[in-house]
């Protein structure tokens, strides 16, 4: 009996790792692939110590990005990229001073050397929006 306990526990703790590893690898294509965003320019890489959520706004307010009193977040990290630990913070707002635009998302990729370093490097930004006319959803072009 204690073996096939052993057993039991053993194929579980398997499965849930291996359920762990497979969700790293299922991220949406909005996440993992930066080409889909439409690019917003950086003259040098940002540096932030704190977590992603309040490095996420401190690197768009240093681009001159407002984010508004309460955006929403949500937070993917991807583990290791090309020898570097990333995580994808996505930033959402409503916009209220055009009336073309709902909103806007914005798809930040930050990465650390390593998994115990404590300061996010600024990889990647990226931008949606969400147009009060047309197509629902969010697109990489401009509202017009």
């Amino acid at each position: 009996m204690k073996k096939f306990t052993l057993f039991v526990l053993f194929v579980f703790t398997l499965a849930l790792l291996s359920t762990n590893a497979l969700a790293q690898q299922k991220f949406s294509k909005f996440v993992t692939e930066p080409e889909r965003w439409d690019a917003i320019e950086l003259s040098a890489p940002a540096e932030c110590v704190g977590n992603p959520e309040e490095c996420a706004v401190k690197m768009l307010n240093e681009l001159s990005i407002e984010v508004g009193d309460e955006p929403d977040f949500s937070v993917y990290r991807l583990g290791e990229v090309a020898e570097k630990s990333v995580t994808v913070v996505f930033v959402s707002r409503l916009v209220e001073d055009d009336d073309s635009v709902l909103g806007k998302l914005y798809r930040l990729e930050l990465s650390k050397n390593d998994v115990e370093d404590k300061s996010f490097t600024l990889n990647s930004v990226g931008q949606l929006f969400q147009c009060m006319e047309g197509p629902i959803g969010w697109r990489k072009t401009a509202c017009q």
